[in-house]
């Protein structure tokens, strides 16, 4: 493990789909996305405190394990889902790359956490939108802000 400037720190994460395609409006692909994000949280290789997964891009709001940099858990996120999915499409799923934002404090966190949940209401998805961390089904899915934030 190489000690850096990243340990410890939080980031809210957007990543695109190929071309902006609505990849994820299909609930299978939508599903199987969750359950990859879910894994490699299980896994330990990073803290997952909030999500949106949007018909064409995802939101994620993550804390990298000491051991893990920034750009292995998007590899993780995106090239596990990729490779998860090939049974489900032969199509490019991803755009290259993804923007970061480095959480400063406590006030940063809850406004990256509140602009996350209000995606899905901000594309007028359903009121009951499963793949956002404010589901009652996602709620245990999450893990609370680190405490370096508060």
């Amino acid at each position: 493990m190489q000690p850096t400037e990243q340990q410890g720190q939080t980031y809210a994460i957007s990543i695109s789909t190929f071309l902006q395609h609505r990849h994820f409006q299909k609930e299978t692909h939508a599903d199987l996305f969750l359950k990859t994000l879910l894994r490699y949280r299980e896994q330990g290789r990073f803290q997952l405190h909030g999500f949106a997964i949007m018909p064409d891009h995802v939101h994620l709001l993550i804390t990298p394990a000491a051991e893990q940099t920034l750009p292995k858990c998007i590899q993780l996120i995106k090239g596990g889902y990729s490779f998860a999915a090939r049974t489900l499409t032969q199509k490019e799923i991803w755009h290259s790359g993804y923007h970061e934002h480095r959480v400063r404090d406590i006030t940063d966190y809850d406004h990256q956490l509140r602009y996350i949940a209000n995606n899905p209401p901000a594309a007028r998805l359903p009121m009951d939108y499963l793949y956002v961390h404010t589901h009652p089904e996602s709620a245990a899915c999450v893990d609370p802000c680190p405490s370096r934030l508060l």
